[in-house]
C-alpha cells in the first residue's frame, strides 16, 4: 500500500511539474471548441387550428459589429494577471504613469544618483546582461517573466527639491510586440531591479549593524553618548543587555526606554566574555535612549526613575564601551 501511495505521489508531482505557472501561461486552461459552435434555430411549429403567439423581440441578440469581430477571442485572449511596478524598496514611490519609481535620499554619505547607477550596474552584471551607459541612463538587454529577450532603456532624473531621483524604464517598441506585453515586460524588469537593490541595501545594513560602535561617558550631563543614530543604538543595546546579565522586563522602542533587572554574572563568566566586570547593585533599572540625530544618548535610573549615582554610571560606561566595540558578542 505504501508503494502504491508513493507511486501515485510521484505521478502527481510529475503532472504538477509539467504545468506552466500563472505568470507565463497566456491562454486559458480549457479547449476552444466553442468557437466553432453556431446558433441553430428552428421555427416554432403551430398545430393546425391554433394561432401563433405574439413574440417579444426585446431579448433578440443582435449581430456582432465589425469592430467586435476584430477583437481578440479564444486562444488570442491573454489571461495572465496584470503586472505593475511595485515600491519594493523602502523609501520609494511609484510614478503617476506607473513607468518607474521615485527613490528618496536615505543616506548622506553618497549622492543618491551615484548610488542608483552603481545598483543598476550591479543588477545588469547579476543578470548577465549586455549593457552600456547612455546619457543620464543605461541601455540593457534582458528577459522579463514570460517574454523573449528585449532591449530596455533606463532613465535617471534627479530632483534636488524633493531630494529624490526617478528611475524610469522603457522597452524598445521593435521587440515588445503588443502594448500589454510591453507594459508587462517593463514592470517585471523594474521589479526585478528593485528586489536586487533591496537585497544589496539589506546586506549593507547587516554589515553596518555588526560593526563596532563608539561609546563615551559624558560626566557633565550624566549620560553616555553613542556615536550612532537611534535605530542602530537601540538594536545594539537590546542585543547586548542580556549577555551582560540584564533581564529585560519591559521595552518600548517608540518611547526609547527598556526596564531591566540586573542579576549579575559570575567572575568566570566575565572572564569568558573578556569584558570589565560590572559591579553594580543587583536591582531594577530603567535605561532611557535619547535621539540626538546622528548620535544617541543613554541615561540610567533606578526603579523609582531617580538617576543613578555617577559611580554606577561610570561602571556601566566602562563595560558598555568595550561591549559596543565587540562584534563577536552580537547574535
Amino acid at each position: 500500500m505504501k508503494t502504491k501511495n508513493m507511486v501515485m505521489g510521484l505521478l502527481a508531482l510529475s503532472v504538477l511539474a509539467g504545468c506552466s505557472n500563472p505568470e507565463t501561461r497566456a491562454q486559458a486552461n480549457r479547449g476552444f471548441d466553442y468557437q466553432d459552435s453556431t446558433l441553430r434555430t428552428t421555427p416554432l411549429l403551430i398545430p393546425a387550428g391554433l394561432e401563433a403567439p405574439n413574440f417579444n423581440n426585446e431579448y433578440v441578440m443582435p449581430k456582432p459589429s465589425e469592430a467586435g469581430l476584430r477583437g481578440v477571442t479564444g486562444k488570442d485572449v491573454d489571461v495572465r494577471p496584470p503586472t505593475q511596478v511595485l515600491p519594493l524598496v523602502r523609501g520609494t514611490e511609484v510614478l503617476e504613469n506607473g513607468s518607474g519609481l521615485w527613490f528618496y535620499q536615505q543616506r548622506l554619505d553618497q549622492p543618491l544618483e551615484q548610488e542608483l547607477n552603481q545598483a543598476l550596474e550591479a543588477f545588469f552584471k547579476g543578470q548577465k546582461s549586455e549593457y552600456s551607459q547612455a546619457g543620464q541612463g543605461w541601455r540593457s538587454n534582458g528577459k522579463a517573466i514570460g517574454s523573449a529577450e528585449q532591449q530596455f532603456s533606463w532613465q535617471l532624473r534627479p530632483d534636488t527639491v524633493r531630494r529624490a531621483v526617478t528611475v524610469q524604464i522603457s522597452a524598445d517598441d521593435k521587440s515588445s510586440g503588443l502594448a500589454q506585453d510591453k507594459q508587462r515586460a517593463e514592470a517585471s524588469m523594474m521589479n526585478a531591479f528593485s528586489l536586487s537593490y533591496q537585497r544589496a541595501l539589506t546586506q549593507q545594513q547587516n554589515l553596518l549593524d555588526r560593526s563596532p560602535i563608539k561609546l563615551t561617558l559624558d560626566e557633565a550631563q550624566g549620560r553616555l553618548l553613542v556615536a550612532e543614530g537611534y535605530d542602530r543604538s537601540w538594536k545594539r543595546l537590546i542585543t547586548l543587555l542580556p549577555t551582560l546579565g540584564f533581564d529585560l522586563t519591559n521595552r518600548q522602542q517608540a518611547l526609547g526606554y527598556v526596564d531591566v533587572e540586573f542579576d549579575g554574572l559570575s567572575k568566570g563568566k566575565w572572564r569568558d566574555l573578556n569584558l570589565p566586570m560590572l559591579e553594580i547593585p543587583e536591582q531594577k533599572y530603567r535605561i532611557q535612549l535619547g535621539d540626538l540625530g546622528e548620535q544617541s544618548s543613554i541615561t540610567l535610573s533606578d526603579k523609582n526613575k531617580i538617576p543613578v549615582s555617577a559611580d554606577i554610571l561610570s561602571k556601566v560606561a566602562t563595560t558598555l564601551t568595550d561591549a559596543f566595540q565587540r562584534t563577536d558578542l552580537l547574535r
